[in-house]
């Protein structure tokens, strides 16, 4: 009798019990958090970076006399086209000229003097030590004249590349050190732009196979770029520099000053592990990157993955994910390990203008 009772009790407050404590549907869904998911992409060979430059001109050259001495002549003004080669300026060469004089005189008297002592050395009548040594001034003695010479001839300033003085900065009267810059000429033949690569960037530089370059005055047109050197030290914000020149055919288009998009292309034998994926998905822990892989009944999973450029505002390259793999496009920070998330859609399916 007692059995009987306890399960009609039971009976009696079953449907209570289920009826205050338990849930919905509906409401079991809204507790359960909704996600966008996205299928990586795979990799192509190549994989492409995105930066904005600037045109500049291809040098610029400091022009000064290589000795020192008061400026007699200057023969270009600020804005002239200068070729190389060209005198752009001379100085008071009459010290100059004087000693290359008395160096001349000296060795023409020495060298009468070994002429002389080399037929008495052949008679033996002066030994092999006095004669080496009258030999030995002799090439001394030259090697002043030579360097006479030079000075005389520095005291000529010659252009040393083609192009456009946009300084002058001494004038005809002053005094000019060795080296003390006169002109300031842009070298014309060249043009090239510079971009500022991350370190992680820059350790991939031996994985460019190709840069390429467009303008607003190129249109849809890329054209190459040539590297010119890397610039191993990096600037203040850990930025590294990577010089290209800009093709002859695109420099009269092209003018510094001008911006321009520059695409660096990359290739290497790991390249076709990576995916692309979207920036939003990735999360950090302990000072390592990962994103959620949605596995079977939409649960989730930390997957570690090593990211290795972004060649998109919105998305990066990493690697660590499989074929087939589905991860949470964003939203990632408030979400745990085992956690079952409700699917709402690819992010690819999102309509047009909808931002996450």
């Amino acid at each position: 009798m007692t059995r009987y009772f306890y399960l009609g009790a039971l009976a009696l407050l079953l449907p209570c019990l289920t009826g205050c404590g338990g849930h919905d549907d509906n409401t079991l869904r809204n507790q359960i958090p909704a996600v966008y998911t996205f299928t990586p992409e795979g990799n192509t060979d190549m994989t492409v970076s995105n930066y904005t430059s600037t045109v500049e001109e291809g040098r610029s050259i400091s022009a000064g006399f290589k000795t020192g001495g008061q400026i007699t002549r200057l023969t270009a003004d600020k804005g002239a086209y200068v070729r190389k080669g060209q005198v752009l300026g001379y100085l008071d060469d009459a010290d100059y000229r004087l000693g290359v004089e008395q160096l001349e005189t000296q060795y023409a008297q020495v060298s009468n003097e070994i002429k002389r002592l080399e037929q008495m050395h052949r008679h033996n009548n002066v030994s092999d030590n006095d004669y080496e040594k009258a030999t030995a001034g002799l090439a001394q003695l030259k090697t002043q004249l030579d360097m006479a010479k030079n000075k005389l001839d520095y005291t000529r300033l010659i252009a040393p590349a083609s192009g456009y003085i946009v300084e002058r900065y001494m004038e005809e009267g002053e005094m000019a050190g060795a080296g003390t810059p006169v002109y300031k000429i842009v070298d014309n033949s060249s043009v090239e732009t510079t971009v500022a690569l991350s370190p992680a960037a820059y350790g991939r530089r031996g994985e460019i196979v190709k840069c390429t370059g467009r303008s607003a005055v190129t249109g849809d047109t890329e054209f190459p770029l040539d590297i010119i050197g890397f610039i191993p030290d990096g600037d203040s914000n850990s930025l590294f520099r990577l010089r290209l020149r800009i093709p002859d055919g695109y420099r009269d288009k092209l003018v510094p000053g001008m911006n321009m998009n520059v695409k660096i292309h990359y290739g290497s034998a790991d390249a076709s592990e990576l995916r692309r994926i979207p920036s939003r998905s990735l999360f950090e822990r302990e000072g390592k990157t990962y994103v959620w892989v949605v596995g079977r009944d939409s649960v989730l999973t930390a997957r570690e993955v090593s990211v290795t450029g972004a060649p998109e505002g919105k998305y990066s390259l990493a690697g660590g994910l499989a074929d087939g793999d589905v991860i949470v496009a964003a939203g990632v920070h408030h979400l745990t390990d085992g956690a079952k998330v409700n699917i709402l859609g690819d992010i690819d399916d999102i309509k047009n203008g909808r931002e996450l």
